[in-house]
């Protein structure tokens, strides 16, 4: 298989999850080429960027030992992705990888973030929600900050997440209330 393959395999996604989960699993079966995935991903100019972002998003979820093995290109980029779409793909891909590290009781998923992971998470998050993102970047946003807050050296986020919370919730959406009320009742 070729490189080709991997984009013809991309090219097939579109917004139905069927199709994502599809080329996820094809994925999974062709491991050598999630790299190149990252690399769409990542790749602001690429014409897979929404594809791979989408995909991604699917693996993490289904397929975590996968992603795991290459969470550091994922990290290593995170902050320089721009896509509106991408963005939210990549923000639900830091809520899985969240709650496999807090909530996730297993061997499977025992520090799945290390300590650079959860610093470079903390300012994505920070960042995401004190600039012009969309609600559906936003909101796992939240939920990572609350998530990150449970570590002793990051109880200065709590605060810090409750202060923009009430602030901006005074003009933001429905779905941003909704969600900021759910964090505020938890910290």
């Amino acid at each position: 298989m070729t490189a080709e393959t991997l984009n013809d395999k991309l090219n097939e996604v579109d917004s139905s999850r069927k199709k994502r989960e599809a080329v996820a699993f094809w994925l999974a079966e062709n491991p050598q080429y999630i790299k190149n995935v990252f690399d769409n991903c990542f790749n602001e100019e690429g014409e897979h960027l929404i594809a791979a972002a989408w995909v991604l998003e699917i693996i993490c979820e289904k397929y975590p030992p996968l992603f795991f093995k290459h969470k550091n290109l994922f990290f290593k980029k995170l902050n320089e992705i721009k896509n509106d779409s991408a963005v939210r793909s990549c923000a639900k891909i830091c809520e899985m990888l969240c709650t496999y590290h807090y909530v996730k009781n297993t061997v499977d998923f025992s520090e799945v973030l290390n300590k650079a992971e959860r610093k470079k998470l903390t300012e994505c998050c920070f960042n995401w929600l004190i600039t012009d993102q969309k609600v559906a970047c936003q909101a796992p946003a939240m939920e990572c900050l609350y998530f990150l807050g449970m570590d002793n050296d990051k109880q200065w986020i709590y605060p810090e997440l409750k202060n923009i919370l009430i602030k901006d919730a005074a003009y933001k959406s429905a779905g941003y209330k909704a969600r900021a009320r759910k964090i505020l009742n938890k910290i």
